[in-house]
């Protein structure tokens, strides 16, 4: 059994109902039918799945973040104190490959005091941005693990109550 996915907002899916209901009205294969509460089941399991995956994903993406961050962290410390003017060249091929500073606003060498500074500056501009990123993908990482959790407690809420059906079922026989 498969059910589609549609996008609703970027990065963000749910489930659909159209393949559960072609599933439910036509039956699966070998002419079983699904009841209403396999149904919702599937659809709010698959939900589930669909929200953990994007959490992890999420969470790789985050991790990478903070290691560039961590790194350009280090690097901001060194490029102050003048330490990392040995290996300037590779210090600069990261700050414009891994951030994304502009190469222009980097000096050819970090020799002097102001040259120091400008490339603090031009790191520190990054630096806020990629925080600012982080703390955003946080909150994202926070709604999907939120709407995972639910999906979750939708589809056991929904097995207890058909139990607590069948059990009265059973017990009026």
């Amino acid at each position: 059994m498969s059910l589609s996915v549609e996008t609703i907002a970027i990065n963000r899916y749910a489930p659909t109902g159209s393949e559960a209901i072609k599933l439910y009205s036509n039956g699966m294969e070998g002419g079983a039918h699904l009841t209403i509460g396999q149904l919702a089941i599937a659809v709010a399991m698959r939900a589930a799945a669909v929200y953990e995956a994007q959490s992890v994903t999420k969470m790789n993406l985050m991790t990478h973040g903070s290691d560039v961050l961590e790194k350009a962290g280090d690097y901001m410390g060194q490029i102050s104190d003048g330490s990392c003017a040995d290996e300037w060249a590779e210090v600069k091929a990261f700050l414009i490959d891994e951030l994304g500073v502009e190469a222009e606003a980097l000096p050819a060498d970090i020799n002097t005091y102001m040259k120091r500074m400008a490339a603090i500056e031009a790191l520190k501009a990054k630096v806020d941005a990629l925080t600012q990123s982080q703390q955003t993908d946080m909150i994202d990482l926070q709604t999907l693990v939120n709407r995972r959790d639910t999906a979750f407690s939708v589809s056991s809420n929904i097995v207890r109550t058909l139990c607590r059906s069948m059990n009265t079922d059973a017990g009026n026989f």
